[in-house]
């Protein structure tokens, strides 16, 4: 009876203190799209250089967890679903992937070359999930050409086509690939 006793409590403790496992997420681009589009300039012509700067996030998001709002004040960061790499790593590495594919004549890189280089500067003020079942992304960014720059902000949102965090940041990665394309619409002559 005390072997019996101890084995219940046994798978009992067990039990209670498996927990649900972490996962990890990534930022996608547009069907797979992870290759980069070369620029199609010949040798001896340059093609316009565009530095993306890294991008700036407030600390809420730069924190591991995905950020859920669940009202107008209120915000809950993941313990268990988090993103694979640094938010702002994932943010200016998808947003170069994507304007290198949306601006095909340029050479988009994440750090500064040699020469005339027109920059990009982003500010990430919202990136999450809400309660109402869609995913907002919201900010500023400032493109500098030469001595002119201009600043933008943009709100961006998409819905959830499913429950769960897999849908989340699908959602998330498509509202940001809207956005490069605005942004690539605005800077390409």
């Amino acid at each position: 009876m005390k072997r019996l006793l101890i084995t219940l409590l046994a798978v009992c403790l067990t039990a209670c203190s498996s927990s649900e496992s972490t996962k990890y997420y990534q930022l996608t681009t547009p069907q797979g799209g992870a290759s980069v589009a070369t620029s199609t300039s010949a040798f001896g012509q340059q093609p316009k250089h565009l530095w993306v700067q890294s991008i700036n996030v407030p600390d809420a998001l730069a924190s591991t967890g995905i950020a859920f709002q669940t009202s107008d004040v209120e915000y809950r960061l993941a313990e268990q679903n988090l993103w694979a790499s640094p938010l702002d790593q994932q943010l200016q590495q998808t947003l170069v992937t994507n304007l290198s594919n949306l601006l095909p004549n340029w050479l988009v890189t994440s750090s500064t070359l040699k020469g005339d280089n027109d920059s990009l500067a982003v500010t990430v003020t919202a990136f999450q999930g809400r309660w109402d079942g869609h995913v907002l992304v919201k900010g500023y960014w400032i493109y500098q050409h030469q001595d002119e720059a201009v600043r933008r902000s943009f709100e961006q949102s998409a819905p959830l086509k499913d429950d769960g965090y897999p849908a989340l940041v699908q959602a998330l990665s498509q509202a940001w690939y809207q956005e490069a394309q605005q942004v690539a619409s605005q800077i390409s002559p």
